[in-house]
């Protein structure tokens, strides 16, 4: 959703974010948010390309991608998570929109074989505060030592991630 949030508009619980969604490259670049300005160009990039050579072309932005990995680094949504048991004293007071991995895969798969497939597709199947991930993994495994309050700063790699706002998406479901 990188490519998508960083808008500048209010998100408030009202507002509905959809595939029509751009960020502004403006917005991140006074915000120094390098990720999602580089997805955001990326994707801009890959428009007009397909547009010129009449390429068919169908992109998908993830929320927070959680589950199985099949690579050995972590990836930004499970290094978050990871944080949470690793000793943070709070966690991040924001609301995210949390999609797991074998859907984005199906995704993509669907993208490829569909052939009626286009157009931009925001994935998100979920939409929780952190406190309700901090609470699942708590039920999940009660031996860990896991934060009991939020942090009213907001770390590093959410803002870079997907933005300085404290509530990211409405709790409105996304399709």
């Amino acid at each position: 959703m990188a490519a998508v949030l960083n808008t500048g508009k209010p998100r408030t619980p009202d507002v509905v974010v959809d595939e029509t969604w751009f960020s502004d490259p403006e917005v991140c670049k006074q915000s120094e948010l390098w990720y999602p300005l580089s997805k955001t160009l990326a994707e801009d990039a890959a428009w007009k390309f397909a547009k010129e050579k009449s390429i068919d072309l169908v992109t998908i932005n993830p929320a927070m991608v959680i589950g199985p990995l099949l690579q050995p680094t972590l990836n930004t949504s499970a290094a978050a998570v990871l944080s949470l048991i690793k000793g943070a004293q709070t966690y991040p007071n924001v609301t995210f929109g949390w999609v797991n991995v074998k859907d984005v895969a199906n995704a993509h798969i669907q993208a490829f074989e569909v052939p009626s497939a286009n157009g931009r597709y925001c994935l998100v199947e979920r939409v929780s505060h952190y406190s309700e991930i901090v609470n699942i993994i708590r039920e999940l495994y009660p031996a860990f030592q896991l934060p009991e309050n939020f942090s009213l700063i907001v770390e590093w790699m959410f803002l870079s991630t997907c933005g300085s706002s404290t509530k990211i998406f409405s709790q409105k479901r996304f399709l």
